[in-house]
């Protein structure tokens, strides 16, 4: 059945199964914040998804063209720093919250491709962002804070790493992307714990954490976390490979729904109609943005 179907709804279904994916993850890491800090959580999430990549290449050798290491490179990096922050609002915020701020990534997408590629901004585009702005200012209630900030943060640097993910598609094969991510994700990590007995600063909380060994469930919950992940990312990135960004985007805002729907099961209090009307904005604007490349 599925060998039927077309590239753009192959795209679509391997996007929907990713967001459900990433949403569980957010799930485990949501219960391993409970006793850890964000940067072993980003640590936890990528050792064990390194493990699942190794194996599935072991299992079919992966063939590149190769071309662009720079940015591999900077896909990897960028792409852990954006986890870093987005595991700390998962920490200190509600799933449904922590996902919204980190889907304003269309926002700074069409930015970045007017400053940095010298894209025109028509002006459906730029009344798109201004809605996905006001969006934000809604969600966060008019007040702006750190968490506020780190937030916007993961929307921006999303951006860039996925914009790199577009641009390696026809250098590399999909594992290797995913590969490049889950090794800085698991050295810049290791860095930042080995610094932060010496580091201490409100302004990065998110960025240095103690090492805390796992006990119990604990363990579970790191496995679940890196598995979904790894496999999530994979039918992302395959997905992208599939159908056109601007629709998967608009589909990607599905784990919205799902992480919502795992909050509340975990006891998240239901949004309130101003958060609520913020989330609806954001998502508003990314899918007019995605429309409109």
């Amino acid at each position: 059945m599925i060998s039927h179907l077309t590239s753009a709804q192959r795209g679509i279904l391997l996007m929907l199964f990713a967001s459900f994916l990433f949403a569980l993850t957010m799930v485990f890491a949501k219960l391993l914040s409970l006793s850890m800090g964000s940067v072993e959580v980003t640590f936890w999430r990528n050792a064990i998804g390194l493990i699942v990549i190794a194996i599935l290449a072991f299992r079919k050798p992966i063939r590149n063209r190769g071309g662009k290491p720079y940015t591999l490179v900077f896909r990897g990096v960028i792409g852990t720093i954006a986890l870093l922050t987005f595991f700390y609002t998962i920490s200190t915020t509600s799933l449904s919250n922590a996902i919204v701020f980190a889907k304003t990534e269309p926002i700074f997408t069409a930015i970045l491709a007017f400053f940095l590629l010298g894209e025109k901004l028509r002006s459906s585009a730029l009344i798109a962002i201004a809605i996905g702005f006001f969006g934000v200012a809604t969600l966060s209630e008019f007040e702006f804070g750190y968490l506020h900030f780190v937030g916007l943060l993961t929307g921006f640097l999303s951006a860039l790493a996925y914009t790199s993910v577009r641009s390696l598609k026809e250098y590399y094969d999909e594992r290797t992307v995913v590969l490049s991510f889950m090794i800085a994700g698991v050295a810049l990590p290791v860095l930042l714990m080995i610094g932060s007995p010496f580091i201490s600063s409100e302004y990065l909380a998110f960025a240095f954490s103690p090492f805390i060994f796992p006990t119990g469930m604990e363990w579970i919950w790191i496995v679940l976390m890196g598995v979904s992940a790894a496999f999530g990312q994979i039918y992302m990135t395959r997905a992208y490979f599939y159908a056109k960004a601007g629709l998967i985007s608009t589909v990607s805002y599905s784990v919205v729904l799902f992480a919502t729907f795992f909050g509340i099961a975990l006891g998240d209090t239901l949004p309130t109609p101003m958060i609520s009307l913020g989330a609806v904005l954001i998502i508003l604007s990314g899918i007019l943005l995605s429309r409109n490349k």
